[in-house]
């Protein structure tokens, strides 16, 4: 019976061991392959946007002809990158649509910045569904700028003084977009 015992014992260690060491290297593996990331795009030192000016695909809904972050400083602005293809970048638009009209009269800009390789498809997609904030097309300087942006869709919030504050990649909620631009506007 002792020796049933030991091998019982030694039994329930090497299983709870093993279990560890399986669930470990999937948290490592999922980790490295980018599976949690939604770092801070800015390190300790500060790092401004990147600057561009780019025209605006809806000025008769938005309100603006052309696009240049540095014309908001003073402002949180919301930059986000999208593809019509995206499913995920569609179901985030309503409710992009949405925080902007409840969040730009508090200093909140959100600008779409559209990376398809059709023009025509995106002006017309941007007319079918009425998007209120300014959508402008994204050139491949400005793609790489923002670093290349090889997910989407991809949200970079840039802080009232102009330095890139935050990126966060893949489909955005209300919380994400309400707890980081709330922190940036209570920043001087």
């Amino acid at each position: 019976m002792a020796a049933e015992r030991k091998t019982g014992i030694f039994h329930t260690i090497f299983a709870n061991f093993a279990f560890i060491l399986i669930f470990s290297a999937v948290i490592i593996t999922a980790a490295s392959a980018g599976f949690f990331y939604a770092a801070p795009a800015a390190s300790a030192r500060s790092e401004k946007a990147p600057d561009f000016n780019l025209k605006v695909l809806n000025p008769g809904i938005s309100g603006y002809k052309d696009f240049s972050p540095s014309a908001f400083k003073g402002r949180v602005v919301i930059i986000n990158f999208w593809t019509t293809w995206c499913p995920h970048c569609r179901s985030e638009m309503p409710l992009l649509a949405k925080f902007y009209e409840a969040e730009r009269g508090k200093g909140v800009v959100v600008l779409g910045i559209n990376v398809n390789d059709n023009l025509d498809g995106v002006r017309s997609f941007v007319r079918f569904y009425k998007i209120p904030y300014p959508v402008v097309y994204g050139t491949s300087r400005v793609i790489s700028d923002y670093g290349g942006v090889n997910e989407i869709p991809q949200t970079f919030f840039i802080a009232k003084n102009g330095d890139l504050a935050f990126r966060w990649v893949g489909g955005i909620t209300v919380g994400v977009l309400k707890g980081v631009t709330d922190k940036l506007l209570s920043m001087p």
